[in-house]
């Protein structure tokens, strides 16, 4: 019931918020309420099927965009997918070595801090392997920071045109539930294999097949539904605020700012000159390289009128990139607790 309650007021104060012009009320309005009410009563509002909606309906946004995708616009982006690379080895770097030399962080919980992944992988890393509350406090902090700087520098659009849609055929709702329904289940082995996102990126690949065999032509995604996908991350966001007090907000709060601030200071920075370089969108660039939170860049994109595809293949290919990651950082953290235990095996069968 205190969900209910919980998710009705995120969602009246969001509402508000956008009536009110504030850039995308609705996502900023629901982490505020959600994080005062999980920090006050201790209980965070349950949204388990939450977070694969967002992937899902975001990856069918995204993939009806690719009816305008060819051959040369993948080309043009291959040189930007570079120097991706080049800055997401310079923001680890760096943010790792603030935490270790600059605040004195050892190195398996700087490299938990830092991981840029997507939402979903970054939660279940820190539930699996039981991170500290100052780990917790770094991705919170990305995350805050992140959607409320995109949300407040990119407004979104006052006058949205209206989209002419093709009637709801029932051949078109077939598709639109072929998608759906495939999107859920590759998603799911893809999940089991470790792939961070895999909703979204099975959502954007289908849509995108089935737009350009042209049995989604006209489709368009109901403006309701990307609303609620706004709401549902903004309380899933604010949710983790869970069990954490004011004195551990504040305690590492500071280190939690310096290296994520270092990590967007050099996305803009590699946005700046790839944007002279290749003659893009700095905008666009600065979204595409930046450390994580595809969900939030997503819904922001969206409402700016930018070029999402642009921005989320770029963070689909770091996603592919890094999926390897988790399962790195586990065996990382594991090495040392597997040799001690070895060691004390040793010990008792000599004694």
């Amino acid at each position: 019931m205190k969900s209910i309650v919980c998710l009705l007021i995120a969602a009246g104060f969001g509402a508000l918020l956008q009536f009110e012009g504030v850039p995308h009320g609705l996502l900023l309005g629901s982490i505020v309420v959600t994080a005062l009410f999980a920090s006050k009563t201790g209980i965070a509002p349950a949204t388990p099927y939450g977070l694969g909606y967002i992937q899902v309906t975001l990856g069918i946004a995204t993939g009806l965009m690719f009816e305008a995708w060819n051959s040369e616009t993948a080309t043009t982006m291959l040189p930007s997918l570079g120097v991706l690379l080049i800055c997401l080895t310079v923001q680890i770097a760096l943010a790792g070595w603030w935490l270790t030399r600059g605040a004195g962080w050892n190195r398996t919980d700087a490299l938990l801090a830092v991981y840029p992944g997507a939402l979903a992988a970054v939660f279940d890393l820190l539930e699996s392997e039981k991170a500290s509350s100052k780990v917790i406090i770094v991705h919170l902090m990305r995350l805050l920071l992140i959607t409320v700087l995109v949300s407040l520098l990119i407004p979104g659009q006052a006058a949205v045109a209206e989209v002419v849609s093709d009637p709801l055929t029932t051949g078109m709702a077939l598709s639109a539930f072929s998608v759906i329904a495939l999107s859920v289940l590759l998603g799911r082995l893809l999940l089991l294999v470790g792939v961070p996102a895999p909703f979204m990126l099975t959502a954007i690949l289908i849509t995108a097949v089935f737009v350009k065999s042209g049995w989604l032509h006209g489709f368009h995604m109901p403006e309701w539904s990307l609303n609620l996908a706004a709401l549902i991350l903004g309380v899933r966001i604010g949710s983790r605020f869970q069990g954490l007090g004011i004195a551990e907000l504040a305690r590492h709060g500071r280190t939690a700012l310096v290296s994520v601030g270092l990590m967007i200071v050099v996305a803009a920075a590699f946005a700046e000159v790839a944007a002279r370089w290749l003659g893009s969108d700095p905008l666009s660039l600065w979204l595409a390289y930046m450390p994580g939170a595809i969900e939030t860049i997503a819904i922001v994109a969206f409402g700016g009128g930018l070029n999402v595809v642009f921005i989320l293949t770029h963070h689909l290919s770091r996603m592919v990139l890094l999926h390897f990651a988790p399962a790195l950082l586990v065996q990382v953290r594991r090495g040392p607790r597997q040799s001690r235990t070895t060691r004390r095996s040793c010990r008792r069968r000599r004694s």
